[in-house]
């Protein structure tokens, strides 16, 4: 915001449209979208001055990235449209014109929109506005009605990025599981990367030997037995724009199956 001069006694009185506005903005902050900056309860939260970088107009509860390619205005750092969770993001509590300069929330409590269900919520690329609920993102407070209170730079659970690793792709509406490994009674295999839709149940690895001959390696949602060997679980609630995926990685190395037979001895 700019900086405005004190009004002296006597002095005509011009209105000034950018000051208006600022106050606008300092209030809209204030009434549901951030933190008190008055308030002790509003200690943890930061935000910082940045411009509407996009070329289009962004709207009040939208999450944002930093546009490292453009030029700082002033103090106010350049955003653009969000594409990307795991860089630095935050979340805009104004509405703001192309080139116009605002508040951006990048830790603290917000009020967003919000779909699905889960502990956490982050948005999408797809969708930037509206905040996925699941496993990864900012802790949810409190949600109903298609609005949340999230408490942005709190962090999420650890993620397991290693072989098997599982995640969500909610702009896909997918689950990911990465390239492993799986060893079938000392054959070394690499299995390789796969989408698959989600659903609650268990994910394993598997591979069955019949009449002598191993089946080729898949990853399935099945019951984990002798020749399926699990690497994590999934749980699904709601469908369509109201789905929510939540999602466990066992930190599977690798794979382990074997197939043994008890023989026979007959005597002489």
């Amino acid at each position: 915001m700019a900086f405005y001069g004190d009004v002296s006694p006597g002095e005509v009185f011009r209105p000034s449209a950018a000051l208006s506005n600022d106050i606008r903005h300092l209030l809209n902050g204030l009434n549901g979208f951030g933190g008190n900056p008055f308030c002790a309860n509003g200690a943890g939260t930061v935000r910082i001055q940045a411009y509407n970088a996009t070329g289009g107009e962004i709207k009040a509860g939208t999450a944002v990235n930093f546009d490292d390619s453009k030029k700082m205005s002033g103090d106010a750092v350049p955003m653009k449209t969000f594409t990307d969770p795991k860089k630095p993001w935050g979340v805009v509590t104004q509405k703001l014109a192309e080139n116009e300069a605002g508040d951006c929330f990048i830790s603290g409590p917000v009020a967003v929109a919000v779909s699905g269900s889960g502990d956490y919520a982050q948005p999408t690329a797809g969708n930037p506005s509206v905040f996925t609920r699941g496993a990864e993102g900012a802790p949810v407070l409190w949600a109903s009605g298609g609005k949340g209170l999230v408490n942005l730079g709190a962090g999420t659970p650890e993620n397991y990025d290693g072989p098997f690793a599982i995640s969500y792709d909610a702009e896909k509406k997918q689950l990911k599981v990465k390239a492993g490994y799986l060893t079938r009674n000392g054959e070394f295999l690499s299995i390789p990367e796969k989408e698959i839709e989600p659903k609650t149940g268990t994910l394993c690895v598997k591979s069955e030997l019949d009449g002598g001959e191993w089946s080729e390696p898949e990853i399935v949602f099945e019951t984990p037995s002798q020749f399926r060997y699990p690497i994590g679980h999934v749980k699904k609630t709601g469908d369509g724009d109201k789905m929510s995926v939540a999602v466990c990685s066992y930190r599977v190395p690798v794979a382990v199956i074997l197939a043994s037979k008890i023989c026979s001895e007959e005597n002489d």
